[in-house]
């Protein structure tokens, strides 16, 4: 995760500062997730509420014109450079910069990446808004400081087993912490059903993967990466292999 998860589920005059503190560096990869995550999840709930439709329609007929008039519609918008899917699809940062281990997302572009996060989910009651907006930050907070725990132990790890050995105990950890999550907005009855799925399926990166595991995989791909590219040159002749006859 750093996204960050990520998610899922965002200023120049503080630039400085907040590179001097170690956040802030480029788009954070959390924060992209999530909104990924939400446009996907919003894709999936429109998709399925079509199939739902259609299957509805009486005529075979009315089934067939339905289905063509949501092709031409999304060649249409993809020709326009539209986003194809949901009804609000939320603007993405440019590419991911390699979060560095221990990374963090500034508590407004977190606060900014959530509320469009319940723009897309329609949640729109003001109180339910706030009261989920505070607990998903206090929720990626708690990633972000768990993050800094495990950054230092998996990086002092040695060994293949020490490292499945932190990477498991991370892993755990933010179960617990999203766990708690979940449990608390179903009680406090925030969301939907179908609300509670699209926030699950928008912010699982943010939940699994802090910027320590995806500075780590993301260099593990780069060595995969140039391995590959390594093995695909062709092998240089042995010396004086081309002068002979």
């Amino acid at each position: 995760m750093t996204r960050t998860f990520a998610l899922f589920v965002v200023c120049l005059a503080l630039a400085a500062g907040l590179s001097a503190q170690g956040i802030g560096r480029g788009p954070a990869k959390s924060r992209n997730s999530l909104k990924k995550g939400a446009n996907e999840a919003a894709k999936e709930a429109q998709n399925n509420a079509r199939k739902a439709n259609r299957a509805q329609n009486e005529s075979e007929a009315d089934a067939k014109r339905e289905a063509a008039k949501e092709a031409r519609e999304a060649r249409e918008k993809k020709d326009e450079g539209a986003a194809v899917g949901p009804d609000v699809a939320l603007p993405e940062d440019g590419d991911d910069a390699i979060p560095e281990p221990g990374e963090t997302t500034p508590r407004a572009e977190k606060d900014s990446t959530i509320d469009e996060v319940m723009d897309m989910l329609k949640l729109t009651d003001k109180t339910k808004r706030e009261a989920f907006k505070k607990l998903v930050r206090e929720a990626w907070e708690a990633t972000e400081k768990e993050d800094k725990r495990y950054a230092p132990v998996y990086k002092k790890a040695d060994t293949d087993e020490k490292k499945a050995s932190a990477r498991k105990e991370h892993q755990e950890k933010l179960k617990a912490i999203w766990d708690k999550n979940d449990e608390e907005i179903a009680k406090q009855k925030l969301l939907t059903e179908d609300q509670a799925k699209q926030w699950k399926k928008a912010s699982e990166e943010l939940r699994t993967k802090t910027a320590t595991d995806l500075h780590y995989e993301a260099k593990e791909n780069e060595a995969a990466k140039k391995a590959e590219d390594e093995k695909k040159q062709p092998k240089a002749a042995p010396k004086g292999e081309d002068d002979k006859g």
